[in-house]
């Protein structure tokens, strides 16, 4: 299997949906390869199409703030996106593109074995869980989930961007991430399992 370095590669010159045509950089992803904790976004705004990194535009500032609340840095996560490639006018992302994309995030999931996710969004917690989710009732709350092989926790939480048009949305989230250093601090003792796929 291809290991973070290869995977990025090809996702930088990926070709596979028409959001390549359209797109500045790939955005890969960023973190550690041997991450305990990765968070997986929508996809990339404008900001990160311009530079080719997750998260550094406003909702990328506000997702710096919540981890530094939990106690983490964002050198010591692996930070990434369902999508890899910015949809037009910021757009929600196709099913279509989303099938498409998903091989790359399994993969990544697979090398790096993480031992929690966190979904940041409702297309991230709905892929991950493989199911519909009502994220304003599920917010804040830790699930089992297999994914692409992979088995691990995940945390449920909004998109940072939500911060940014609101203030009960913002409220929602630093509660969030204040209860996920609970999580964090018991990380030792969650169970992950990994299936051989053909």
């Amino acid at each position: 299997m291809e290991d973070l370095e290869e995977l990025a590669d090809q996702i930088k010159t990926c070709t596979l949906c028409d959001l390549h045509k359209n797109r500045t950089k790939a955005v890969p992803g960023e973190g550690p390869e041997n991450a305990d904790i990765m968070l997986i976004g929508e996809a990339p705004g404008y900001h990160e199409d311009q530079q080719g990194r997750p998260f550094v535009g406003n909702a990328g500032n506000i997702l710096t703030d919540l981890l530094e609340s939990a106690g983490l840095n964002r050198d010591e996560v692996f930070i990434g996106n369902v999508i890899k490639c910015r949809p037009p006018e910021n757009r929600d992302p196709t099913e279509e593109e989303i099938k498409t994309c998903s091989p790359y995030l399994k993969k990544q999931i697979r090398n790096i074995k993480p031992k929690l996710i966190i979904s940041l969004g409702r297309f991230a917690a709905r892929l991950l869980s493989n199911r519909s989710v009502k994220i304003s009732k599920e917010h804040g709350q830790l699930k089992d989930m297999e994914y692409g092989g992979w088995s691990c926790k995940l945390f449920i939480s909004y998109h940072p961007a939500a911060a940014l048009y609101g203030a009960d949305a913002r409220n929602k989230l630093e509660k969030d991430f204040e209860e996920l250093k609970d999580t964090i601090q018991n990380l030792n003792n969650f169970k992950t399992t990994e299936q051989k796929t053909f």
